[in-house]
């Protein structure tokens, strides 16, 4: 035991400066993510209205039927479901069956709770599952509200609408958070990440309206929805703070090696 009273590193595996991030901790949603203060950060604040204001905008035109010449221009020039080349169909299909949405809610579940069992801290789990939460409530109610139909030939849930693309958003929020959780861990990768997520979006986007499984509106729609959920938990005005990291034994809690401190930036300087 330390001075303090506290378990010694040799013991806890860390050696962490915030007492609230050791392993065998349970982190609460304030130990895991920061408001920033509402007068730093005039440029993250702006990528919120920007997102807000594009996804009002696309939401009334769609509301109101103007988007309809576009949408239909879009779905019949692509060539008709199965009219295309056989390889790039299955491929479609392949893309889509892969980026179902309970599927890849649950395969982010499941890889922030093994990473939670392994680095022996829910920062995983609480960090990823608001992201899960909102994504879930705020496509639904859209669904729900605009109840729009789909392309011909394309089958929606009954009670639910096309608008916004439950495919795009899900496919852009959970690549994204994982990729928000792994680059505050290992903020290197940052760029590799970030090309990785907009790829994978993409691909789901291509697939849908080639199918036909979606108006080029409702993935525009998901995607600017998606963007608007992960600005708002992991940029503006929230933002999610280090995690636990393994320093060396005999490091004291509360203190930390140099190193320790000069790898957290203050997330208000960047």
């Amino acid at each position: 035991m330390s001075a303090r009273g506290l378990p010694s590193p040799r013991v806890l595996g860390y050696g962490d400066r915030m007492g609230t991030q050791t392993p065998g901790t349970r982190l609460g949603v304030l130990d895991v993510f920061r408001r920033r203060p509402w007068g730093a950060g005039a440029a993250w604040s702006t990528g919120v209205a920007v997102l807000a204001l594009g996804l009002a905008v696309l939401t009334t035109l769609v509301a109101t039927g103007r988007t309809v010449g576009l949408d239909r221009w879009v779905d019949e020039t692509l060539p008709r479901r199965g009219g295309g080349p056989p390889p790039l169909h299955f491929f479609a299909m392949a893309i889509t069956t892969v980026a179902n949405p309970p599927v890849t809610m649950a395969l982010l579940l499941t890889v922030a709770a093994l990473w939670a069992i392994w680095s022996r801290t829910t920062w995983p789990v609480v960090g990823a599952a608001p992201a899960v939460v909102a994504l879930t409530v705020t496509v639904l109610a859209g669904k729900w509200l605009l109840a729009r139909p789909g392309p011909p030939g394309s089958d929606p849930v009954d009670i639910l609408g096309a608008y916004p693309s439950g495919h795009t958003a899900t496919a852009l929020v959970c690549t994204g958070t994982l990729a928000v959780l792994v680059a505050r861990r290992h903020p290197q990768y940052r760029r590799g990440l970030t090309l990785a997520v907009a790829g994978w979006t993409t691909l789901v986007a291509w697939s849908l309206l080639w199918l036909h499984f979606h108006w080029l509106c409702d993935v525009l729609g998901g995607a600017l929805l998606a963007a608007l959920l992960l600005w708002l938990l992991y940029r503006w005005p929230w933002y999610l703070v280090a995690p636990p990291s393994r320093q060396s034994e005999g490091t004291d809690l509360g203190t930390g090696p140099p190193e320790s401190a000069a790898s957290r930036p203050d997330p208000t300087h960047r």
